[in-house]
């Protein structure tokens, strides 16, 4: 049986990539939760995924899980993206941040949904012609979700940049490293995206395409781009390991309301009112 060299050495990396993953998930805690659990479910998802195609198939398991693909990396980058703005600026309202998280977390799995929907029926051998073409209208639509939420990521990490927070704060650097490795992640994400929406596209109208079977397209536009986010995002992890520490020390001593030890001055004389230089 033939072995699929580029996902055995896809699974090596992502077993190493793994470790220091969960190293830095454990050192940033409940403040980093929400994106440092989805970079290593995006390592798991790869090491699976990998795994299950080191003897080529075509199994709908591995269709699904070939077309989650991007929506787990732009999960993991709005989450580290909202622990880097609560530590750039704690004034931050806290439940909004979670309401933007929540509301943006659903625009990405609308997408994925579709996408999988679309693609597990057109690879069905009994779907019938309307059925196909409803098919690559789904994947079509979701591809469009997907790029709508990229683009929703690269406006909000932009704004990010803009804080009214004192730059002397503890958290300011470490939030500041998170938010610079989103960043430059996005550039990787967008590249990523093309390719996958160029793959789905091809797959639901050209089958036979070339592209769909080029391990150089596959290299250059999808592989080489995951493993340097999950790079990029690993090391400032690593760099940003204390600051939950330091989110925790700022929250414990936070300054408390000057009080200025002056009494309100009281007239003499209990009601005692002066008229005319008279009492």
């Amino acid at each position: 049986m033939a072995v699929d060299a580029l996902s055995v050495a896809k699974l090596a990396i992502y077993i190493v990539l793994v470790q220091p993953s969960i190293y830095v998930l454990f050192k940033h805690g409940r403040t980093g939760l929400m994106g440092w659990l989805f970079v290593n479910s995006f390592c798991v998802l790869r090491i699976v995924t990998d795994a299950m195609t080191i003897h080529p198939n075509t199994s709908k398991a591995t269709l699904i899980l070939a077309s989650i693909g991007l929506a787990p990396l732009l999960f993991a980058c709005a989450g580290i993206l909202h622990e880097a703005r609560l530590a750039r600026d704690p004034s931050i309202n806290n439940k909004l941040e979670w309401f933007w998280q929540l509301q943006y977390h659903a625009i990405v799995m609308a997408g994925m949904v579709l996408v999988i929907i679309g693609v597990v029926n057109v690879d069905s051998s009994s779907s019938s012609e309307s059925k196909i073409h409803t098919s690559q209208t789904l994947v079509k639509a979701g591809a469009a979700v997907m790029v709508v939420a990229w683009l929703v990521l690269v406006f909000w990490s932009l704004i990010s940049t803009r804080t009214r927070a004192s730059r002397d704060l503890p958290s300011y650097r470490g939030g500041s490293i998170l938010l610079h490795a989103v960043i430059w992640t996005l550039p990787f994400n967008g590249v990523r995206l093309v390719y996958s929406v160029a793959s789905l596209i091809l797959r639901t109208t050209h089958p036979n395409s070339s592209f769909l079977t080029s391990t150089a397209a596959n290299v250059c536009l999808s592989v080489v781009e995951e493993i340097l986010v999950v790079l990029i995002l690993i090391v400032a992890g690593v760099r940003t390991r204390g600051l939950r520490k330091t989110v925790k020390t700022m929250e414990k001593y936070e300054p408390q309301p000057m009080q200025t030890g002056l009494q309100p001055l009281q007239q003499p004389y209990g009601n005692t009112q002066y008229h005319g230089g008279q009492y």
